[in-house]
């Protein structure tokens, strides 16, 4: 008789054709190809799950194989454009591990690759979070330290309008702060991704991470500032 299929699903989305660091995905960071620093983070974690690459890249399925990572499938290239959103990939490989393979998770960790410096401890307090009553969905996040009244959006007219309305008496130190997903990590309920078909359900925990670990490599000085952080030994993989 076969071990049971661990019941967490930890997913690494790496398409091909990036256009502000081209290649980023299997490009060295440091020693490291930038998405083994996510395969690396996910081993030292230590959980019960499977890992899978979900890419549309042959070349990067290679390097993800190396790095530790399933890939047993090539994901569409209509799922791998700037448009695609991030849950029609996620759905794409739930679907196609049920339909094949017939693993039914009971949750789904999304982890980007692009956000190289997370600390595996990162995961296991996110399930630990998860299994809080009511809980749906837990998301890695940054804290701004603003009151909303201090956030702004422009206007047409070019000026600028507060998110919330300004109270004077209200001192820094009482501002409760505001949060932000910094895309370090997505985790959530196989029955919520179901119901809700989104990454962030209504009842959603957030998991707060350093200013580190929330580097997110979309442009050529996200990669300047990741290679500063390695070579002053700030991180690892």
């Amino acid at each position: 008789m076969g071990s049971t299929p661990p019941t967490l699903l930890i997913l690494v989305p790496a398409r091909s054709g990036s256009k502000g660091v081209p290649g980023k995905n299997v490009k060295p960071l440091g020693s490291v190809p930038l998405l083994g620093w996510t395969a690396r983070a996910i081993r030292a974690a230590g959980l019960p799950a499977r890992a899978i690459l979900t890419t549309d890249d042959p070349r990067i399925a290679d390097v993800g194989r190396g790095e530790g990572l399933e890939v047993p499938f090539l994901r569409p290239a209509s799922l791998a454009s700037d448009r695609t959103e991030m849950v029609e990939v996620v759905e794409h490989a739930v679907a196609w591990l049920e339909a094949e393979q017939r693993y039914r998770p009971r949750a789904v960790m999304v982890l980007q690759p692009t956000c190289p410096f997370r600390r595996p401890e990162r995961l296991r307090q996110a399930l630990d979070l998860l299994a809080l009553p009511g809980t749906e969905g837990v998301i890695g996040i940054a804290r701004l330290e603003r009151s909303p009244a201090l956030l702004y959006r422009e206007e047409a007219d070019g000026f600028l309008l507060p998110l919330a309305a300004w109270d004077a008496a209200t001192i820094r130190q009482a501002v409760r702060p505001t949060l932000t997903p910094n895309g370090t990590l997505y985790l959530s309920t196989r029955e919520s991704l179901t119901r809700h078909h989104r990454l962030f359900p209504p009842r959603l925990r957030g998991l707060p991470t350093t200013a580190i670990e929330g580097i997110d490599i979309d442009a050529p000085e996200d990669w300047a500032l990741a290679e500063a952080v390695v070579a002053a030994g700030l991180a690892a993989p």
